[in-house]
């Protein structure tokens, strides 16, 4: 049982209990991995197909199966914020931005700094505005807490998209009429999925967080108090008496 308690004591060292990200050269290790996983991410698409309910004049509703071709970035995005946290996040996306901007064309798209002016560049800002609305939720390492925090970080997301494409519609960048469609097609078709993979990615986030925890959490200075050696006392033998 004591070496058991023993192991459990240095294990639990090691898992993540809510604290924010440190300053190490894990967690830039860990920053390097995400940002890896986002490009990788962004020119990524799956197709599969799953029952659907279709209505039909005349003929009721029926079940189809739906195609469909999806890009998980939104569901990405999330998971990064809760392995990284808020910082890291933005550092993060700060660095995906100035690398697409000036040295490489990593943007769905392309790249260069024309970019602002394209309706999907307001849901990569989404990504910064979830940081901050999510990751105090994130925090309280509790079940409904993490699905609550992909919830709102989907919806966040979202909502900057849209609002973007009415300030690009504002200034004449797009017309008015591509808004509906553009809605239509980047968040009224994806975010019933984008909520269901973040669900997924982020029930199973805390384990792969606690394995990257290992490299990121900053090495103890507490060391085992010992106690200092005490010099024996020479036994003073009196002097000879003349």
């Amino acid at each position: 049982m004591l070496i058991n308690k023993r192991y459990k004591d240095i294990f639990s060292q090691y898992i993540h209990k809510g604290e924010p990200a440190p300053l190490t050269i894990g967690t830039l290790a860990v920053c390097g991995f995400c940002f890896l996983l986002f490009i990788l991410v962004t020119f990524s698409q799956f197709n599969f197909s799953h029952p659907w309910f279709e209505y039909i004049k005349g003929q009721g509703f029926s079940v189809i199966s739906k195609q469909v071709s999806y890009n998980p970035l939104v569901p990405v995005m999330i998971f990064v914020i809760y392995i990284l946290s808020k910082n890291y996040s933005i550092l993060l996306f700060i660095l995906y931005l100035l690398i697409g901007f000036f040295i490489w064309p990593i943007f769905v798209y392309g790249g260069g700094f024309e970019y602002i002016k394209n309706y999907l560049f307001g849901y990569f800002l989404g990504f910064v505005f979830a940081s901050f609305v999510i990751d105090n939720i994130f925090r309280n390492q509790t079940v409904k807490s993490r699905l609550l925090g992909a919830f709102f970080g989907v919806l966040t997301i979202h909502l900057c998209g849209l609002f973007y494409c009415i300030i690009l519609a504002i200034f004449k960048v797009i017309n008015f009429s591509l808004i509906i469609p553009i809605v239509h097609a980047m968040s009224v078709t994806k975010i019933l999925y984008d909520i269901l993979f973040s669900f997924i990615l982020i029930l199973i986030a805390p384990y792969i967080k606690n394995v990257l925890w290992v490299c990121m959490k900053p090495k103890s200075d507490s060391k085992k108090n010992k106690t200092p050696k005490t010099k024996k006392s020479r036994r003073m033998k009196p002097n000879n008496l003349l």
